[in-house]
């Protein structure tokens, strides 16, 4: 697939353009400024030549001053720099973060394969194409430095200024023939890279299964195999393109060296005067960058290629164009993380019409089921396994992704056609049959990234702990709900993951609450305490249950069985 490599970069360097175009000017300004450092230095020789003390002076001043500014230039273009680079990475990040916690909708994508694997997108690919576009600052400044310094060293001597031009332009055409090469040794290294990860993402995971099972050694010499393979590529990559960067900075040395040979008739006849070739080895040292600079930016440009075909598997359609696309990121200045607040919708009624959801197969899923569920009322989907319960929740809530659903929603008699955005805190809250824990705290689980330092945060969080029935477990915690729970909340029981994950559902008191089989990893006494709590808080319940205490105290049993309500 071809990708409009610069355009889309173009699109991710414009998101902040502020910050951009005032690194860009002054790095450009930076780059320039030896093109009158050589002249000064120029004229300095010559007044040496002469015996001009006074000039010299003057031309030792001003050199000063061309350095403060040219430092000064560095100064503001590597902080603005600094800042528009986070800035360009954290677009790529979260659209592609986005394009897999979307569960519905045209945001979202395909579910990546291993959240180890994503790593290498989210870390190096991201990089890849913030160091592409790096270069067009490099490659500007030099650039102007060249068409500068090219001028001013044609008005002293013509011949030995196309001179200089041979090493460029050979470099230019070497690099270009070797893009295939450059593009086959950087996926082979992101390739093997994200296999490492992989692998130790799911060893993390998997670690009690493990260890009980005595494959520990099994899984370190598969480590060892694959970080065998990656040390091969890592060496290839870097090899090559640093061998690249030495072509590109030999050729200044070569063209200085071709400046010599063609002007030594001038020299030694004394048409080209010391300060003529001060300015020559001056600008020869520097337009050595420009060449160097245009073979990097090739390189850069075909491992943004490799980045963008590693990236787009994470967006929607797997498109790379949402890569880049425009969105907000809610980082304040300080630090903190702005939170979308949404209109809540109180509850009144919600209708289901006719809802089905089909897998390709054209028989599995659901079919054909309507029902409505009053505010403050306990409906159960019970029925046999296989019988389509969970595809029924997913169909409701927008997230049945893979199978073809029509039907219709409604939600106070209004319909709900994007049912994927409409469908989240505060309207609703959707706790899956397994649930999925970050490595983290347990109040970051539950609050996801809000502040539980006090306020109406830290007391939705106690109110969620209790209406869950957690609050006891947290308390017999050391550091209680500052605790790290491990990956994937390792270290918690089974009962204790379903239940923080019910108070993370619960912490924004949701108007309806979709529960998959809740109760599955609690005793009876537990899920006694859960389903009281959700009755004395009025919260509208939909829950797949099989237990008898579930379905003593609903309001409605829906019965499913072969994807139909009987």
């Amino acid at each position: 697939m071809k990708f409009p490599i610069w355009r889309m970069a173009w699109m991710i360097s414009q998101e902040r353009r502020r910050e951009f175009w005032i690194s860009y000017i002054f790095f450009v300004l930076f780059f320039t400024a030896p093109a009158l450092i050589g002249y000064i230095l120029g004229l300095a020789f010559d007044a040496l030549n002469d015996g001009d003390t006074r000039k010299l002076y003057w031309m030792a001043g001003a050199l000063a001053v061309a350095e403060v500014a040219r430092l000064a230039a560095l100064n503001v273009s590597a902080v603005t720099f600094t800042r528009s680079w986070f800035l360009m990475k954290s677009l790529m990040q979260g659209n592609m973060l986005i394009g897999q916690v979307a569960s519905g909708g045209v945001d979202a994508g395909q579910p990546v394969g291993s959240a180890g694997g994503a790593v290498t997108r989210f870390r190096d690919d991201t990089e890849d194409v913030a160091l592409f576009v790096d270069g067009w600052i490099d490659v500007s400044g030099a650039f102007v430095f060249a068409v500068i310094a090219l001028w001013v060293m044609a008005a002293i001597d013509l011949v030995a200024t196309l001179v200089v031009l041979i090493p460029m332009i050979g470099v230019g055409v070497a690099v270009k023939a070797l893009d295939t090469r450059i593009k086959f040794y950087r996926r082979a290294d992101r390739e093997a890279t994200a296999a490492i990860t992989e692998l130790l993402g799911d060893t993390m995971a998997a670690a009690t299964t493990i260890k009980v099972n005595d494959a520990v050694e099994p899984a370190l010499r598969r480590l060892r195999r694959l970080v065998d393979a990656r040390r091969v590529t890592a060496t290839r990559d870097r090899v090559f393109d640093d061998a690249l960067q030495s072509v590109t900075t030999g050729s200044g040395d070569v063209s200085l060296g071709l400046v010599l040979i063609v002007a030594a008739g001038a020299i030694a006849s004394g048409r080209f005067n010391v300060g003529e070739l001060v300015l020559f080895s001056v600008y020869l040292a520097w337009l050595g960058f420009f060449p160097r600079m245009i073979g990097r930016t090739i390189a850069r440009y075909n491992q943004s290629i490799v980045a963008f075909e590693g990236m787009r598997q994470l967006v929607a359609n797997q498109d790379p164009r949402w890569v880049a696309r425009h969105r907000h990121l809610p980082v304040a200045k300080a630090g903190a993380v702005e939170r979308e607040v949404r209109e809540r919708i109180p509850l009144e009624l919600l209708r289901v019409e006719g809802l089905s959801a089909v897998y390709d197969d054209g028989v599995s899923g659901i079919h054909d089921i309507s029902f409505q569920v009053p505010r403050g009322s306990l409906t159960v989907v019970t029925g046999p396994v296989g019988a389509g319960k969970t595809t029924l929740l997913r169909a409701l809530l927008g997230l049945s992704w893979q199978a073809t659903t029509t039907g219709a929603v409604s939600w106070n008699g209004m319909r709900v056609d994007d049912r994927a955005a409409f469908f989240v805190p505060p309207q609703s809250a959707f706790l899956s049959q397994v649930p999925q824990l970050l490595s983290d705290s347990l109040a970051d689980n539950i609050l996801l990234g809000a502040d539980p330092g006090g306020g109406s945060e830290s007391e939705s969080l106690e109110w969620a702990l209790r209406l869950s029935a957690v609050n006891d477990d947290v308390e017999q915690m050391t550091h209680g709900v500052d605790t790290l729970i491990g990956p994937r909340g390792l270290r918690l029981s089974g009962g204790q993951r379903q239940r923080v994950a019910a108070a993370r559902a619960l912490v924004h008191a949701p108007e309806l609450l979709v529960l998959d089989d809740l109760s599955s990893a609690v005793d009876v006494e537990t899920e006694l305490a859960l389903w009281s709590n959700l009755a004395v808080a009025g919260i509208t319940v939909i829950a797949v249950s099989h237990r008898k205490v579930a379905l003593e105290r609903a309001d409605q049993i829906l019965t499913l069985e072969d994807g139909r309500l009987v």
